[in-house]
């Protein structure tokens, strides 16, 4: 809710920002209250609430049948992502925080794996051009001895299937 607030705020402009009531230190840190303007939040109007769904009513339908249990998935068994999932939520978090400002919605530790992830990416991406570079030079040994040195067997795997398949 306060992150929704916080992106609503950073969407107006200047004249229909909320103002700062207090501030309490409690238990679980710092609870400050707000005023909100009326541009941004508003009391619906009849015609609003008439067209709303009722309190109760989930706001969404039910996206099709249950799920039914598959016969080769136990049901005990954990589902893991996979690994394109993980790849692209890396890739979003680096887009998202790596050079963030200090206005954007990231937490410190979203901060620190996108820079920790950015440096890695980087890091891959000048030794696959080392290796790429070496490769089209026609030096596939000292191609695939960069990539094992880089620590990267994949790449190390690729040029050598490459240079296998031009021989």
């Amino acid at each position: 809710m306060l992150s929704a607030l916080a992106f609503g705020l950073l969407l107006l402009g200047q004249e229909s920002q909320a103002t700062l009531q207090s501030c309490v230190l409690e238990a679980e840190g710092w609870v400050c209250r707000y005023r909100v303007p009326d541009t941004i939040y508003r009391p619906m109007t009849d015609q609003e609430a008439a067209a709303a769904p009722p309190q109760g009513a989930p706001l969404l339908p039910p996206a099709g049948p249950p799920p039914t249990e598959s016969a080769d998935i136990a049901p005990s068994e954990p589902v893991s992502e996979p690994a394109d999932a993980e790849a692209a939520r890396q890739a979003r978090l680096i887009r998202r925080c790596a050079d963030a400002s200090w206005i954007s919605l990231c937490t410190p530790g979203d901060r620190r794996e996108a820079k920790a992830l950015q440096e890695t990416a980087e890091a891959r991406a000048a030794l696959r051009l080392e290796v790429t570079t070496l490769a089209a030079q026609d030096q596939c040994d000292d191609a695939v001895r960069v990539a094992l040195e880089g620590g990267d067997l994949s790449l190390a795997r690729e040029i050598r299937a490459f240079c296998a398949a031009e021989k």
